[in-house]
């Protein structure tokens, strides 16, 4: 009868402790939910959507600590939220972590807001994409829902893939680190982010070889999003439709210097008949416009560029030896 009673508090003290664990756990849960102070001061930072795929923060300065930048290869990914959210991802990058083989299926996760709606000017079709917060091609992660979100096909191609081939460039060729992280930044309950916030910092050489602070806006040209339940519409509204398809917007960054959203412009129909480059979001090259090269190539890889020669360079991406830009 005595080892009965024994057993039985032994029973209610570990009963105890699963709730105080639980309790605990969401409460970090809700202080994530509602820090909304940091988010709310990164998105004025940003401001609204103008076209542009990302917005500079901090004057394109990462905002690392000391004791955040790690001097070897590892990755944290933030625990689900109570409403299944993906939070902060962060990862030190280098040639250890990259895959050497093509992504497999991530069909099988469903991110928070999660739909299939298809529109004929989307890349693809698809409006949304499962968007890797860190993406695959520097640490190989594939279906994991905490480095998985909701993101628009604008958002993954045009915002957040040009700066992780810039990251995936600087690896291979230098063999150096690179600190990476990036942060899905939701509005209240909304189950689809309003974007990502992306830092990077190359460590062996301080930044002198990446250096970025960003806000990339989930948005799509041409569509009205319902952010609490993913939902959307044919916007009302074209214009900046058909300013992106056109190519009309300066919207390549630098990446290892300062630069505050003044430096982000519109391009009107004028200007976009002045000297530009075209740049292949996919090979990594920059052309002249007309190069022999990109005959063939897939239209939805091109952009017009005002971005100067050195910059681009220094951007990670190649002259085309066909053309010599």
């Amino acid at each position: 009868m005595k080892d009965r009673h024994v057993i039985r508090h032994i029973l209610i003290i570990i009963l105890i402790l699963i709730l105080l664990g639980f309790g605990a756990y969401k409460a970090g849960l809700i202080a994530r939910l509602d820090d909304g102070e940091a988010h709310a001061d990164l998105l004025a930072e940003a401001g609204e959507w103008q076209g542009f795929p990302f917005a500079y923060i901090n004057n394109n300065v990462p905002e690392f600590k000391e004791d955040e930048i790690w001097t070897s290869v590892q990755e944290s990914l933030d625990q689900l939220d109570s409403y299944g959210r993906a939070g902060t991802a962060t990862a030190c990058i280098g040639i250890e972590t990259m895959p050497d083989g093509e992504r497999g299926n991530i069909r099988e996760i469903h991110p928070t807001g999660w739909r299939t709606d298809s529109y004929d000017f989307v890349y693809g079709n698809y409006l949304y994409n499962r968007c890797h917060l860190i993406g695959y091609q520097l640490t190989g992660d594939e279906a994991i829902d905490r480095n998985l979100i909701t993101g628009t096909s604008y958002m993954n191609r045009d915002g957040m893939i040009p700066f992780e081939n810039a990251v995936a460039i600087y690896v291979k060729e230098t063999g150096n680190h690179v600190m990476y992280r990036v942060t899905p930044v939701f509005k209240g309950s909304e189950l689809v982010a309003r974007g990502v916030h992306i830092e990077a910092l190359s460590v062996e050489d301080g930044g002198a070889g990446i250096s970025f602070n960003v806000f990339c806006f989930n948005v799509q040209p041409g569509v009205d999003i319902n952010y609490a339940n993913g939902k959307n519409r044919l916007s009302e509204d074209d214009t900046l439709l058909v300013l992106w398809q056109e190519g009309y917007l300066n919207v390549y960054p630098k990446l290892d210097q300062k630069a505050d959203n003044s430096s982000l412009k519109r391009i009107d129909a004028a200007e976009a008949e002045s000297v530009h480059y075209v740049m292949n979001i996919s090979s990594g090259k920059f052309h002249l416009d007309g190069c022999k090269s990109l005959n063939g190539a897939n239209p939805w890889n091109l952009r017009k560029t005002f971005t100067s020669r050195e910059d681009l360079i220094a951007r990670g991406y190649t002259p085309c030896g066909v053309c010599d830009p």
